[in-house]
């Protein structure tokens, strides 16, 4: 059969991968003029850099051998270093109990505890609600810690407050339920390792594009093809073949697999779909981000792989060294900015990017404005699905309707509105092309709770 898959990430050149193993006919449709999606390493001008920082772990043997196998990809195994800047200390990431208390200045580490008992006694009389982050968050850690460091970032991450964003995003991510949780792991850590905790990770020589890079060279010397700059305008039944309209053309063909972002496939299918499924899609929202990357004239100090910035007083949200990542990359520090489409940060000239971003990177020791060679700047307008406290009922409304659709299949992050990991995207893609042929189910083969999604 021929089938088309819509967007050349992981997910959708891991089914691509797949499809065309088997003999049958693919096209992948992307809107870039490059591969990779989020996964892509942007190389040009002399620079070389991921999309912030991305590491590959996975349980499953069967995922690790597939990515060691692909051609050109030589993985790395990296002890993770990440850490938190706040209050002009550094903090383990993820939170180690030990390590708050013994940075923390003493008044807040004091502070931090007496929230955290107050809150387990007034849980006691006066349960929270736990449909908020917020709400999750201060009945299992107490105000303390939620005031001086998971509020604030949060709120910079998402653009809400934590009151409108859902405890799902908590529940999934926050793998270590509680403080109780966190001196127990400290003082008698046990044997098994929570995902979250992941310490150890793989990473390709020559950036994390080279998954893809690996995949792409693999699927078209099997026969497989690409179409990039493609943009869509309408996806449609024509007897019994689905019709992709492009600026310039069309394709016929007997199957879809699509990684594009939901709402935009939803909005491609028109009147396919009923006007309830398109109000639910419209109100499902992405977070975008806008990367700077600065060449550096030296190396620099810090061995983390990212840092974690909640304070105001840094535009950014976060920072990556790709150098501690792979040593063959140029000494280059990437700063991620969270923003929306079209907001004042996503408009943003590289000029003023860099003038905002010195003074932070001064600040933190990482370098100064005489070591700079030059910045480049990367925007992704669909980087996070957005869990605001209705996300979940939209979401159900429109996935429900698309996997009624005869021989469509969704995946990947942004097909599902999931913020999901890169195993999760590779998995995923293998199972929406054998549910393509009738011999699995993406729906079925994931256990789809907040264990499914954990990482940190």
């Amino acid at each position: 059969m021929k089938v088309v898959v819509l967007g050349a990430g992981l997910a959708g050149l891991s089914a691509a991968d797949e499809l065309v193993r088997r003999g049958h006919e693919v096209v992948v449709l992307e809107k870039e003029p490059f591969h990779g999606g989020l996964a892509a390493t942007v190389k040009k001008d002399g620079f070389a850099y991921d999309l912030g920082p991305h590491r590959f772990h996975t349980s499953e043997k069967r995922i690790l051998d597939a990515v060691s196998n692909l051609p050109g990809v030589d993985l790395l195994e990296l002890n993770r270093v990440s850490r938190i800047r706040l209050f002009d200390r550094y903090f383990d990431y993820p939170l180690a109990f030990s390590n708050v208390l013994s940075t923390m200045p003493l008044h807040r580490g004091v502070g931090m505890m007496l929230s955290f008992f107050w809150e387990k006694v007034r849980g006691l009389f006066s349960p929270r609600e736990q449909k908020s982050f917020e709400g999750w968050v201060l009945s299992r850690f107490g105000s303390g810690l939620y005031n001086l460091y998971l509020a604030p970032y949060n709120r910079k991450l998402w653009g809400i407050e934590p009151t409108e964003l859902s405890a799902d995003w908590a529940s999934q991510r926050i793998t270590v339920p509680s403080l109780a949780g966190l001196v127990k792991e400290t003082i008698a850590p046990s044997e098994e390792t929570v995902r979250s905790l992941v310490s150890t990770f793989h990473y390709p020589g020559g950036g994390i594009g080279e998954i893809c890079r690996g995949l792409v060279s693999r699927i078209t010397a099997t026969g497989g093809s690409f179409l990039f700059s493609s943009e869509l305008s309408s996806v449609k039944r024509e007897e019994n073949k689905w019709r992709i309209d492009l600026s310039d053309g069309h394709i016929l063909c007997d199957r879809i697999i699509s990684t594009i972002p939901v709402n935009r496939y939803t909005e491609l299918l028109g009147s396919i779909l009923p006007e309830k499924v398109h109000q639910a899609a419209s109100r499902l929202k992405f977070r975008a981000l806008v990367f700077l990357t600065v060449l550096l004239s030296s190396e620099i100090k810090p061995e983390d792989h990212w840092i974690y910035t909640s304070e105001d007083r840094y535009l950014f949200n976060r920072l990556s060294i790709p150098g501690n990542f792979d040593p063959e990359a140029p000494s280059q520090v990437v700063f991620e900015y969270s923003c929306q489409e079209g907001d004042d940060i996503w408009n943003m000239s590289k000029e003023e990017l860099l003038k905002s971003t010195i003074p932070g990177a001064v600040h933190l020791g990482l370098f100064s404005a005489d070591m700079v060679l030059g910045a480049d700047v990367s925007r992704r307008a669909h980087a996070y699905p957005i869990y605001d406290l209705n996300y979940a009922e939209n979401t159900a409304a429109v996935l429900d309707a698309l996997e009624k659709l005869k021989d469509s299949v969704t995946c990947g992050r942004q097909g599902l509105f999931r913020y999901n990991n890169m195993d999760h995207s590779i998995e995923m893609g293998r199972y929406a092309a054998l549910e393509v042929l009738g011999e699995a189910s993406v729906k079925d083969h994931f256990n789809w709770d907040e264990n499914t999604w954990a990482d940190g």
